[in-house]
């Protein structure tokens, strides 16, 4: 007899990053993950392919970078961004193969999330809602046979930040990561998020717990990520490490965990893997690759680097970069500010004023430079810039060849010229309809 297919749970937090315990952030009440992290499958160098919510959320549901599956800047409101007609997401695939597909809270790849494959739409927003949602969902299928999908959108910790059932933790007892200042005000947003991902981790539990007593976690493949990093300065929009950095922790019935891999890995990675893991066939213009090898101890090949690119967030402000073990590699093909900042100061940017004072960048710094070049292991940071080095010059020659050949390879069409997004295409068109 073959066996069932396995049902899968995929967790998705917004603006995360790896600020967990599990990934050394000791001081981080993320207890449920920590300890899923510790019995499962747990990624260290996990990256994202872009540092904006929808272009990343849609190359990992579709395997495909965000300058080829169309969403190359954000779905919601009027940036008006989408997946091409022909794009195919994970929930599409899987319902036509007979699985039930929910959607829990948040999604970002479509402004209509029933055009993504989704039976049934849930949606609470924040993470206490969502784990109501999904224990009552486990009760009512409690003797169904079909397979299910769910997606977990957790909102958290996103800005505003909430957290209603969970007191921040005291100031002093945060740790400011190195390549931001030590100031009163970034200290109080630290502390702000880090209650948003305890109250998440709360909800996390308890929908584990869900999934342990309903009887499905001998059949459930888990697996718990990010969009993109943390909501703060020279994390999200940018292409450094701190906005590229996300989790990525999976059990998966019938794979020993208690596992930690040191490969680097792409989220545009993940869908062929998972198809993998089914035994599904994997069209044919997929960008990603089936690292399935390495969790049942075959013979695998890592990556020796992975991109990231970044089109449009608030603005356009189009970058690309290559990322080795060692060294990065970012270009910049627009003069603008080096760090993208929300117009919304009340909620997004409350601390920019203050950061930018603390950091009292000279004129000349403030506006990206055509090429970065770091190395990673003198410069974690990524603070000094190699790229006009003479000693470096061959490494950033050599990266930025391997940068375009990945960009012709995969028909970016940065090559040919700017790039417009959605809003530009329905308000020209409403304008020539005038």
């Amino acid at each position: 007899m073959t066996a069932p297919q396995p049902n899968i749970v995929v967790f998705i937090c917004h603006d995360l990053g790896q600020h967990l315990g599990c990934y050394g952030m000791s001081e981080v009440r993320s207890s449920n993950i920590d300890r899923f992290a510790a019995s499962g499958i747990r990624f260290k160098n996990s990256f994202c392919t872009a540092p904006q919510c929808s272009p990343s959320r849609g190359a990992l549901w579709t395997g495909r970078y965000a300058h080829a599956n169309g969403l190359v800047g954000l779905a919601h409101n009027g940036f008006a961004n989408e997946l091409n007609p022909d794009e195919r997401h994970l929930a599409q695939m899987l319902r036509e193969v007979g699985y039930e597909t929910r959607l829990f809270g948040t999604q970002h790849e479509s402004k209509d999330p029933s055009r993504l494959g989704y039976d049934h739409i849930h949606d609470n927003w924040l993470c206490g809602g969502l784990a109501d949602a999904f224990e009552q969902t486990l009760a009512e299928r409690e003797n169904s046979d079909t397979p299910l999908f769910a997606q977990i959108g957790f909102f958290e910790p996103h800005r505003p930040f909430p957290h209603n059932d969970v007191e921040t933790l005291p100031h002093d007892q945060l740790t400011v990561p190195a390549y931001m200042p030590d100031i009163p005000e970034v200290r109080e947003d630290l502390a702000a998020m880090e209650a948003s991902i305890a109250s998440m981790d709360i909800a996390f539990g308890r929908m584990l717990a869900a999934i342990e007593s309903s009887g499905m976690a001998d059949n459930t493949l888990i697996l718990f990520t990010a969009d993109h990093g943390i909501a703060f300065t020279h994390a999200k929009m940018t292409l450094y490490d701190p906005g590229l950095e996300v989790p990525l922790i999976l059990s998966v019935p019938g794979i020993a965990g208690g596992v930690t891999h040191p490969e680097m890995i792409s989220n545009v990675d993940v869908l062929p893997t998972l198809l993998d893991l089914l035994g599904m066939s994997k069209p044919g213009n997929l960008h990603g690759r089936s690292f399935l090898p390495l969790l049942t101890g075959e013979s695998y090949t890592p990556n020796e680097r992975v991109f990231a690119e970044k089109t449009y967030h608030t603005y356009y402000d189009p970058m690309r970069a290559v990322r080795s073990s060692r060294w990065k590699l970012i270009a910049n093909f627009e003069y603008a500010p080096w760090q993208e900042m929300s117009p919304d100061f009340s909620c997004n940017t409350k601390g920019y004023v203050e950061v930018s004072k603390a950091l009292n960048m000279p004129y000349n710094l403030q506006y990206h430079p055509p090429l970065e070049l770091y190395d990673l292991e003198a410069d974690p940071c990524e603070q000094s810039n190699l790229a006009d080095d003479p000693e470096h010059a061959e490494i950033r020659n050599e990266l930025a060849r391997s940068l375009r050949q990945w960009m012709q390879d995969t028909s970016d069409p940065l090559l040919e010229g700017p790039m417009a997004q959605g809003a530009y295409r329905e308000r020209m068109q409403a304008f020539k309809n005038i």
